[in-house]
């Protein structure tokens, strides 16, 4: 039977293994293996279930490796075996592969079992590992100096943001740890991931987008507003009227923009009156060049009579536009 649970361990549970610790065949298996086999990492787990006992396994495995360990876990299980995949923020980042559940033991009261792990499987995964990510720190740190566009650069900025968050901090205690079990010995942080997020702090600064409205009476009513509610998404934007003034720059001409278009519909009377529903919709849509970025559609509504004007839609929607 195929199994795949994705677990969240924390390092508040790490006791319990000893909590549920006794005497049995696993145990034994497990005390045999971690005094006789130092090419082995070796974890034993017992619990009310099986499944349980099979994740205080894990625990423990990762806590023979680096006491201390939060990890998050994913486990992929068959009837001969166990991979488990476990990515630990205060250890190691590195996906532990290869890990295997050689036995369980079913008992009266509760269960337990025995993960192991290749020792040189585990430092050849973690070299290559960091070894890779240092490398694509290079790389991205070398596209974005050579980038000729900003639809190449605003791409690369985004995939470097989220390279940085997944990865920088835990490379140093990657490495060091790598060390420990006599890995990595050529590699060097040094300064790749610093020099990268530098790159990127600089470049991140022109991510700022323009906005620009279509011309009607509406749309400029409410560029405020609207203007407000994209920053409030941790959007950067400057008003396009600023620059059309002071620079004479017409829309087409900007790169990094963002159009905005409102416009207003009525609906059927409301019966028994000579009311209307009125909905004013602003769509904001915005482009690096030609590529579009993201798209939001903003709304309110409004009861008026047939003589609700453009100035009554501005009027009624200011502080009242919702993201849809």
């Amino acid at each position: 039977m195929l199994l795949s649970n994705k677990i969240l361990l924390f390092s508040c549970l790490a006791f319990s293994t000893l909590a549920y610790a006794q005497t049995d065949s696993c145990s034994t298996l497990a005390d045999m293996q971690s005094k006789n086999n130092e090419s082995i990492f070796v974890g034993f787990g017992a619990a009310a279930t099986q499944k349980e006992a099979d994740q205080n396994a894990q625990i423990d495995l990762a806590r023979n490796i680096r006491q201390k360990v939060t990890a998050s876990s994913t486990v992929n299980e068959t009837n001969t075996e166990a991979t488990l995949n476990a990515t630990s923020k205060s250890v190691v980042s590195e996906v532990l592969i290869g890990a295997k559940v050689i036995k369980r033991c079913p008992n009266s009261d509760s269960f337990s079992s025995v993960v192991t792990l290749d020792r040189n499987m585990f430092v050849s995964s973690l070299t290559e590992k960091i070894s890779t990510n240092l490398k694509k720190a290079v790389n991205l740190k070398k596209s974005l100096e050579n980038s000729k566009s900003e639809e190449v650069s605003a791409k690369l900025i985004d995939d470097a943001k989220k390279f940085l968050n997944e990865y920088q901090a835990n490379s140093e205690s990657d490495l060091e740890l790598c060390k420990i079990y006599k890995g990595c010995k050529d590699l060097k942080i040094d300064t790749a991931f610093h020099d990268l997020a530098e790159v990127v702090a600089k470049d991140g600064d022109k991510d700022q987008y323009t906005f620009f409205s279509s011309n009607d009476d509406i749309t400029n009513g409410l560029r405020e507003e609207l203007i407000s509610l994209i920053e409030a998404d941790n959007i950067k934007v400057m008003d396009g009227n600023v620059i059309e003034k002071s620079n004479d720059l017409k829309p087409h001409e900007v790169k990094r923009k963002i159009i905005g278009n409102c416009k207003v519909k009525a609906g059927t009377k409301i019966p028994g009156t000579d009311d209307r529903v009125v909905e004013t919709r602003c769509t904001v849509e915005a482009y690096i060049g030609k590529q579009k970025k993201f798209r939001k559609v903003y709304s309110c509504k409004a009861v008026g009579d047939n003589d609700f004007s453009n100035e009554d839609a501005v009027n009624s929607c200011s502080g009242r536009l919702q993201l849809e």
